[in-house]
């Protein structure tokens, strides 16, 4: 098993799937954006549904160990909500809408393992959220459980932008403003304080 070919072709996989949708991309298109044979990236992996999987199983590890740096880094709650936002606003920058129409319509397992997930992303946003309250930076007058939910269906919306919107904004544009009125909505004076300053100093990143 070569191991360096494996992380280049999951590397050029993972950029074709994000910039051109995952069912748009065929293997033999793969094997040609690396220069190798179609029965090179066969021996590797045995079908692109395998290929996808390890992709998304890369991105995931390589975006938790992201995480667990803004995590151990931040100066409070708010400023790690925001970190993490500025993580998936550079990926959606990336990324295509119908790689999200794909991943939901032709690969629903994935698609549902990756829904299981957010479950329990949502109870950790209700306990990161509780601790906003003991620093001040988060309102102590609003529901957590309905707050993280309002959050983690976020991506729900934007999967339905293009109708909402007519296609008039891009997918960026409309999640960046739900999360700034969401950020806004649940901090303190004190927190968007932080946050404007956080947002000039992050302006052009």
């Amino acid at each position: 098993m070569n191991v360096e070919l494996q992380a280049r072709i999951i590397k050029q996989a993972t950029r074709m799937f994000l910039c051109n949708g995952i069912k748009a991309v065929t293997m033999d298109m793969i094997a040609s954006q690396l220069g190798i044979s179609k029965r090179t990236l066969y021996e590797n992996f045995k079908e692109k549904n395998e290929l996808l999987l390890v992709c998304l199983e890369e991105a995931e590890k390589e975006r938790n160990e992201r995480l667990e740096q803004y995590y151990l880094q931040r100066k409070n709650v708010i400023d790690l909500l925001l970190r993490v936002h500025m993580d998936i606003l550079r990926f959606m920058r990336e990324a295509s809408p119908a790689y999200f129409f794909d991943m939901e319509r032709h690969y629903p397992k994935v698609y549902d393992r990756y829904a299981r997930e957010r479950e329990v992303h949502k109870q950790a946003m209700v306990d990161l959220l509780r601790e906003g309250i003991g620093e001040g930076m988060i309102r102590d007058d609003i529901n957590m459980e309905i707050v993280a939910t309002l959050l983690s269906l976020q991506f729900d919306l934007l999967k339905n932008a293009d109708r909402i919107f007519n296609s008039k904004y891009t997918f960026t544009e409309i999640f960046e403003t739900i999360f700034k009125s969401f950020i806004r909505g649940i901090a303190t004076p004190e927190g968007i304080k932080f946050t404007d300053q956080f947002f000039a100093e992050n302006k052009n990143k």
